[in-house]
């Protein structure tokens, strides 16, 4: 578990007094660990609400990094995410045919934004999908468990090409959007900037790439340059922004599942989204053996359905690009050895991506984005 804050006890005692006299008055605040960027907290109400809710997530923004106050993030980011959750309060869960989990986004109790405090609808014993893959999935997953990732995964499909096909038609999401230029370009640079400074840190890998990673990352620039072919995007569609609770998946009782943390959402391209998570999940694989990784790929791609050729080798290329410069990076997930290998592997789908070499993909999980 992450380490909390150091001054989580000082923002709890100024968040729970803001709070006091409101319907969201808690009897008690108790800190969760998680993301990099806000102070989260678990509030128990004094009164609960109306259907007998007890207990709520509380989310506090500051103009800085809750774990790094040195690093700025202007905290035009809250105001980002409450509108986004407010608006897609509209948006329906996904395909209740699925008996595995019914996916959704948390409901948007309360926004302050003079004090950038949040109040939202909380999962209780949540955990995010990457550390519930690492808990209850082992490497050489048994087969057995096989149904429910490929549920899941389904699901998780669903929901995404769902949410961005009523993105596509939602004004109020895009005007929202498209005022978080800020992060578009951050999250951006983290990808395709890096791609390049990655060669430098693994030269013997990646430098016989070099010319098609400048080629990609002028394509990702142009990508993004004209708004009006553009729309809102999550932006952070990873396993670390999907909660469920901390248990084993056993239809036919549903798990509720939250896509979480929409500070990033801007104007993008699906295709960046998509790949994210299939990125994250194939690391579980390539670092540590998790076939269930695969499983959830293999149901993730079959829940959002067709991708036309030109769609799947740029998701093969946004994939190929997360697990160089986040797998490359990231540590404790592997040996040297180990993260050479999925640095290359990455370079690879890269580069067949981008010669659009469909043969080179045709044996792996990601063949099923061309059929």
């Amino acid at each position: 578990m992450a380490p909390l804050p150091e001054n989580i006890v000082e923002i709890g005692t100024k968040v729970k007094e803001e709070l006091n006299g409101t319907d969201f008055e808690c009897r008690e605040l108790l800190p969760l660990s998680g993301g990099n960027a806000n102070y989260v907290f678990r509030g128990r109400l004094t009164t609960p609400l109306e259907g007998g809710v007890d207990e709520v997530l509380v989310k506090h923004g500051e103009a800085y990094l809750s774990r790094d106050n040195s690093f700025s993030l202007p905290t035009s980011r809250c105001v980002i995410e409450s509108k986004a959750l407010s608006v897609l309060g509209s948006l329906s869960p996904s395909d209740p045919s699925n008996e595995w989990c019914s996916v959704k986004t948390p409901t948007m109790y309360r926004f302050d934004p003079e004090t950038n405090t949040q109040v939202q609808e909380y999962l209780a014993d949540g955990i995010d999908l990457k550390n519930y893959a690492l808990k209850y999935f082992e490497p050489h997953t048994s087969p057995t468990k096989k149904a429910q990732c490929l549920g899941l995964g389904r699901g998780l499909g669903q929901w995404l090409k769902q949410f961005h096909e009523w993105a596509g038609q939602s004004s109020e999401l895009r005007s929202n959007a498209a005022e978080n230029k800020l992060l578009q370009r951050l999250k951006h640079s983290t990808y395709y900037d890096y791609l390049i400074q990655m060669i430098d840190k693994f030269p013997k890998v990646l430098s016989q790439a070099q010319g098609v990673f400048e080629a990609v990352k002028t394509m990702s620039e142009k990508e993004l340059e004209d708004d009006s072919v553009l729309q809102a995007v999550h932006g952070d569609f990873w396993t670390g922004n999907v909660l469920l609770p901390d248990k084993v998946i056993d239809a036919p009782v549903k798990t509720p599942v939250f896509v979480v943390d929409w500070e990033v959402t801007s104007l993008g391209v699906r295709v960046r989204d998509v790949g994210q998570m299939i990125a994250e999940l194939y690391m579980l694989q390539l670092f540590k053996k998790i076939d269930a990784g695969e499983w959830l790929i293999e149901g993730y791609l079959g829940g959002y359905g067709k991708f036309s050729t030109d769609e799947a080798f740029r998701i093969a290329i946004h994939v190929g690009c997360h697990l160089i410069v986040i797998g490359g990076t990231v540590p404790d997930w592997g040996s040297d050895e180990d993260v050479e290998r999925v640095v290359a592997f990455g370079r690879d789908m890269i580069v067949n991506g981008w010669e659009r070499n469909k043969a080179w993909f045709d044996d792996g999980v990601l063949g099923l984005m061309f059929l």
